[in-house]
């Protein structure tokens, strides 16, 4: 009887755990997101040298454009996540399945383009083009400083050739 208590007690304790950790999962993963923002956001401040009538207006213009980026990402990852998932679960892709994935990151792309396109004309109105040349430096920039960090964190046994 005494066991079967323990054992109860012990099962129990791994639900709570298991439940903190799920629960705790999306909030770490949006305290990381948040972070790395502040850093780009620090390192592309750095590298720009705005004053603070540029920085006043630049800044509500470049997070319109993340947010547009972010949408349009997830469309593209929901997308690629269900193609993935289908070939995961051993369902046979048509050649029309393939043609449609590809033409939807395609588009992706385009748009994006063109969504950099019409960010950079609106922040010709407030900066110059070599403040905006030195933007698009700094991100480049920092993606590869936040690539290179995760792959000196990622275990050599995980990383992908």
């Amino acid at each position: 009887m005494n066991k079967k208590w323990i054992l109860f007690l012990l099962l129990g304790l791994t639900n709570v755990n298991l439940s903190l950790f799920a629960q705790t999962q999306p909030e770490r993963r949006r305290a990381e997101f948040n972070e790395i923002r502040e850093k780009r956001v620090a390192f592309i401040s750095k590298n720009m040298n705005l004053n603070a009538e540029e920085a006043k207006v630049f800044w509500p213009l470049y997070n319109e454009l993340q947010e547009k980026k972010i949408q349009l990402n997830q469309r593209l990852r929901r997308a690629l996540f269900q193609f993935t998932g289908n070939e995961r679960d051993k369902k046979k892709h048509t050649e029309n399945d393939y043609r449609e994935i590809v033409n939807l990151y395609t588009r992706f792309k385009i748009n994006e383009a063109k969504l950099e396109e019409e960010y950079i004309l609106k922040f010709t109105k407030v900066i110059s083009y070599e403040k905006i040349y030195h933007y698009q430096q700094a991100e480049q920039q920092f993606a590869r400083q936040m690539l290179d960090q995760r792959r000196e964190q990622t275990p050599e046994s995980r990383r992908r050739p």
